[in-house]
């Protein structure tokens, strides 16, 4: 009894502290990254890199276009800002009221959105593909009208979320990823056997409504009350519409150069549309681990903050959130890159996909590693904008930045193939990540780059470590065994991980890494609950 109790706490009880916060949503991450990679490797095994998974990832393009415009603009740049105003300024009464006018809404518009797509999709689908057969391309336009069913559960969804995050309820938000992907799963596993890629789409929309439901239990208990009719006329919800519309065109610029770069995968070898897909997927596993979470768990407190002109506070939580991620972001990219190889194979080498498809994977991961830490550090910087009800100027720069994505794209994509596509993206994510720091730091200050530039430099330094010791262990693993087996090249990526572990630990601590000393501290009062020893590091903000 007492254990259901508690349970039934942990599940529904506010979550306090960015510490508290970014463990919660990046263990959860983890398991969601986990499953995605086990997605992948099903899909990876059960159709290989050609013409059913080219069509698959073709037909989630526009549905998951329509789930970002609306959706991700809406709440990642005016929902959650706008909810945690009304629940610090007016009170809880209104902030419901309010969430329940923009559930309506949203459900509302997203239902208009998705039947009018699913009608004209014979004529929208095929633009996106140019170079499909007419068969693979009929065959997207019906994936895509099943997949039109998801972004309305998802939509509903997100709204679900954003009241979790105001409310720092992370647990049931985090976990709703892994149930959608879930769904995936038992798309390819079940259905895909029975009704071939066509099963896969609809474990999406099953995906969607397990996404939906984990969310919306802990949202009806928490006081969300009657859905009102639909209407767009309530102040707040025209506060979010507005904060949300530059937020909706940069991301529809960036999901629009998405879609010419799938255009031009869709013109070169059979199988470049889901090479470029899973070697992105492959590459933001550690993206959406670190970066994501630490972006989500600031975002609520950002907002907390700027609605109380807190700046100090702000940009203390800011820069820690930036630290921490860079900390993390840079070792992952020299342990991807120096295993690159082996985590292609180990991941997505099963059943159809060969040697062959692997190489080309592996090739392209290796250049999408090198754009990470600007990709974890755009959702933190993007919010700090967003907190201060700013959305204009991170949309001025993604559109410079995805204007050079596709000038580079259409330079590369001849000479260098689909790894062009992926050097044009990796390119632009850095012009992005740095136009964003450099605005919000000229519009509100420093933000101790003194400090931050150190600690990136510490962490390279240490990161470089990591290649020293790990190539060596890997090589020598490679000499002892032949590395046909799934074990086999494990064995070899645990070992060289091993050897760069330690050797990263070593180097962080002969630098006094300030972030090694904050995991340290938080290590020992969230595990052991020892009070850290060193002054000042009870206050540290560990993972």
């Amino acid at each position: 009894m007492a254990l259901r109790k508690k349970l039934h706490e942990w599940w529904n009880g506010e979550i306090s502290g960015l510490t508290s916060a970014a463990v919660i949503v990046g263990l959860a991450s983890v398991a969601s990254r986990l499953v995605g990679v086990l997605r992948d490797r099903v899909l990876a095994s059960t159709f290989g890199a050609g013409h059913e998974l080219d069509v698959y990832y073709a037909a989630f393009r526009v549905p998951d276009l329509l789930y970002t415009l609306i959706i991700l603009g809406a709440l990642s740049a005016g929902f959650i800002p706008v909810f945690s105003e009304y629940l610090e300024t007016r009170g809880k009464e209104e902030a419901w009221k309010l969430a329940a006018q923009v559930v309506s809404a949203v459900g509302f518009a997203m239902a208009i959105a998705c039947v009018l797509l699913a009608v004209t999709a014979q004529w929208i689908v095929p633009l996106t593909v140019p170079g499909f057969s007419p068969d693979n391309a009929a065959l997207t336009v019906n994936l895509s009208r099943i997949m039109f069913l998801s972004p309305f559960l998802l939509g509903l969804s997100a709204v679900m979320g954003g009241i979790l995050q105001a409310t720092r309820r992370f647990l049931a938000f985090s976990l709703a990823p892994v149930l959608y992907n879930l769904g995936i799963i038992v798309g390819a596993l079940v259905l895909a056997p029975r009704i071939g890629v066509t099963g896969v789409a609809w474990g999406v929309v099953l995906g969607a409504f397990l996404h939906f439901i984990v969310q919306a239990g802990v949202v009806s208990k928490l006081g969300l009350g009657r859905i009102p009719w639909p209407s767009f006329k309530p102040a707040g919800v025209r506060r979010i519409i507005k904060l949300m519309l530059p937020r909706t065109v940069g991301l529809a610029v960036s999901q629009f150069n998405l879609i010419i770069l799938l255009a031009f995968a869709s013109v070169m070898a059979a199988g470049s549309v889901a090479i470029f897909n899973l070697a992105n997927n492959l590459q933001s596993f550690p993206v959406g681990v670190f970066g994501i979470s630490y972006a989500l768990a600031a975002f609520p407190l950002l907002s907390r903050a700027a609605s109380l002109k807190d700046w100090e506070t702000f940009k203390r939580e800011l820069t820690s959130a930036a630290s921490k991620i860079a900390f993390l972001i840079i070792p992952s990219t020299a342990v991807f890159f120096l295993l690159r190889a082996q985590i292609v194979r180990m991941v997505l080498g099963a059943g159809q996909f060969d040697w062959n498809d692997t190489i080309r994977t592996a090739n392209v991961l290796g250049i999408f590693l090198f754009s990470m830490l600007g990709q974890a550090l755009i959702p933190l910087l993007a919010r700090a904008f967003y907190a201060v009800q700013n959305t204009r100027t991170p949309l001025v720069i993604s559109v410079l930045a995805e204007g050079v994505t596709l000038a580079l794209a259409w330079t590369f994509k001849d000479s260098l193939g689909v790894v062009g596509l992926a050097l044009a993206f990796a390119v632009s994510t850095y012009i992005n990540a740095a136009l964003l720091w450099y605005f919000f730091r000229r519009q509100h200050g420093s933000l101790r780059e003194k400090e931050f530039a150190l600690s990136i430099l510490k962490t390279l330094i240490a990161s470089l470590a990591i290649i020293a010791a790990g190539y060596p262990a890997r090589q020598y693993i490679g000499t002892v065994y032949q590395l046909r087996t799934f074990w086999e090249v494990a064995l070899q990526s645990a070992a060289a991980c091993a050897a760069g572990g330690i050797a990263f630990v070593v180097v962080a601590a002969l630098l006094k890494s300030p972030e090694l000393r904050d995991f340290k501290a938080a290590f020992q009062r969230k595990i052991f609950k020892h009070k850290p020893k060193v002054a000042g590091a009870e206050e540290a903000q560990g993972l």
